[in-house]
């Protein structure tokens, strides 16, 4: 018998596109008030309904279920960085309560994170502690604002900057730590493949057996065993492709 393979994806610029970049034939797959967000090509509409992945998302649950690609309804998805572990898409309450307890572990460090974004002079968003469990705002100089986190945070809490937006989380509230403990529960044993496209990613992407993401992330240390890029532009239509290549 073939070991069985999971397959783990990022969602925004991974698995699906900015509307931003949305070109003549493409289809959208999510809209807020009447504005679109993200879509993914026709190519990438014919293969999704017959691929089994899990998405692995920093969106909120409530981002997470924006999203609308006929006939692709993954049994499992992990929202919230990690932190929520949807089934069917309903929240596993056992698996939130675990998130929880990590965001207690390092409660006095997020509080001190929140002071900083508090007063910090870039900041251009409201202050959102996303499903309880991690801070999150935009920023008109995301690096000048993340390095007045990062000397607040401590070593329990990650902060990164993605474009704009800036986030400060437990350390032990990550993507790669979710998906191996949600693999381990659902195929114990198996080969992990993992696609990402940010610096948010690398912790799942270093927990795959293969990792997929752009050319231009090769100056990371990314430590999976295999290792396939692409370039970034597109990336998602070449990720999918190559998923429909995976033995699942």
């Amino acid at each position: 018998m073939s070991e069985r393979t999971v397959v783990f994806t990022d969602l925004d610029g991974t698995l699906i596109f900015s509307a931003g970049k949305k070109r003549l034939g493409d289809i959208l797959c999510e809209i807020k008030d009447g504005r679109e967000i993200s879509c993914i090509t026709p190519r990438q509409a014919e293969l999704l309904p017959g691929l089994e992945i899990i998405p692995v998302t920093t969106r909120s649950v409530e981002q997470y279920r924006r999203i609308n690609i006929p006939g692709f309804t993954p049994e499992y998805a992990l929202a919230d960085n990690g932190g929520t572990l949807l089934v069917r898409g309903i929240p596993d309450p056992e698996w939130t309560r675990g998130s929880l307890a990590l965001v207690e572990e390092c409660e006095a460090e997020l509080a001190a994170c929140r002071r900083v974004l508090e007063q910090d002079a870039f900041r251009s968003f409201e202050i959102r502690m996303v499903d309880g469990l991690f801070l999150f705002t935009k920023s008109d100089e995301p690096q000048s604002t993340l390095e007045a986190l990062r000397k607040a945070a401590g070593e329990r809490v990650l902060c990164y900057a993605v474009g704009a937006k800036v986030y400060a989380l437990p350390a032990k509230l990550c993507k790669g730590s979710a998906a191996k403990r949600l693999a381990e529960r659902i195929a114990p044993g198996c080969r992990i493949v993992c696609a990402g496209d940010s610096a948010m990613d690398i912790p799942l992407l270093n927990i795959a057996d293969t990792a997929v993401f752009p050319e231009d992330m090769q100056k990371y240390a990314i430590t999976a065993k295999e290792r396939v890029t692409a370039p970034r532009e597109r990336f998602p239509e070449f990720v999918t492709e190559y998923f429909s290549r995976v033995s699942l």
